[in-house]
């Protein structure tokens, strides 16, 4: 799938290209108004990288290619360049610069993605997440990009020859995990840490329900992205996992994790060999630890 080329003056006059250089707040607009906006940055965008030899292609992922852009999505971009090596973040930063008005931009080191550069564009504010690829790495996008601009026909052939890999959480992986993590939480809990077994909750929301949840429902497993939307059922059980700032709250939440893990264990499609001796020793663990604090 291909996106025009370069916007025309005539294109970006008709998506009110004065209204976005005068600061145009996007909480106004609508949804096809900030996808207007995306438009016109990726228009101005390929006028940049298709001068540049460095690059062989960009192309859009995210929610653009799912369709689900609302007013308050991100644009995520993949710039795809010749060399085997990824650009040196200095370099990547300059690239970003000539994009926009770039007030704000630093690498994805804390998703594991070092080649990731977040990026907070102004007039208007926009969030724009900048990946720079080989071309074989476009394999491990979850999803087929959009195609916005390319050097012939390179990256459609590419694609072409296989499909993206698409994000499945590994369960064994989660379960070979997932009590000694619990015992983590019960140590947390013996020493009164609640700002700690907070955070850890989250984690194993984020990491553990959410994607478990949302793939067994035929959803995307973007952590809790979204959930209340795609699985507002098993959303209303999961607020059971949010504590106060209270030991005994932080417990019944962990309990009521462990509740819901158990049960998305069982409804997942595959083969999931439980480690019933460590869910045994750290269950026994954790009400040990339950018992000596809170009676």
């Amino acid at each position: 799938m291909i996106l025009a080329g370069p916007l025309t003056l005539r294109d970006r006059e008709q998506m009110g290209t004065s209204n976005m250089e005068n600061g145009m707040n996007i909480l106004d607009g609508s949804k096809q108004q900030l996808k207007n906006v995306f438009t016109q940055f990726i228009g101005h965008a390929v006028e940049r990288l298709e001068s540049d030899s460095r690059f062989i292609g960009l192309a859009i992922a995210g929610s653009w290619v799912r369709n689900e852009i609302d007013e308050y999505s991100d644009l995520d971009l993949v710039i795809v360049y010749k060399s085997e090596s990824a650009p040196e973040p200095q370099e990547m930063q300059s690239i970003a610069e000539k994009l926009g008005e770039l007030v704000s931009s630093f690498t994805g080191e804390h998703v594991g993605e070092s080649s990731l550069l977040i990026c907070l564009y102004k007039n208007p504010l926009i969030h724009v997440d900048l990946k720079f690829s080989t071309l074989s790495e476009l394999r491990q996008l979850p999803y087929d990009p959009v195609i916005a601009w390319e050097c012939g026909s390179v990256i459609s052939d590419f694609m072409a020859e296989g499909q993206a890999t698409p994000l499945i959480p590994d369960a064994q992986w989660i379960e070979d995990r997932f009590w000694t993590w619990v015992h983590y939480g019960a140590l947390r809990m013996g020493r009164g840490e609640v700002f700690d077994l907070i955070g850890f909750l989250c984690f194993l929301r984020e990491r553990v329900l959410g994607p478990l949840a949302l793939h067994n429902a035929g959803f995307s497993p973007f952590g809790v992205r979204k959930i209340e939307q795609c699985i507002p059922e098993f959303a209303v059980h999961l607020e059971k996992t949010v504590p106060n700032y209270d030991l005994k709250s932080c417990y019944s939440a962990l309990l009521v994790t462990v509740d819901i893990y158990k049960e998305l264990r069982g409804n997942i499609q595959g083969n999931v060999v439980p480690n019933t001796s460590a869910e045994t020793e750290s269950l026994r663990y954790l009400d040990q630890i339950a018992s000596k604090i809170l009676s």
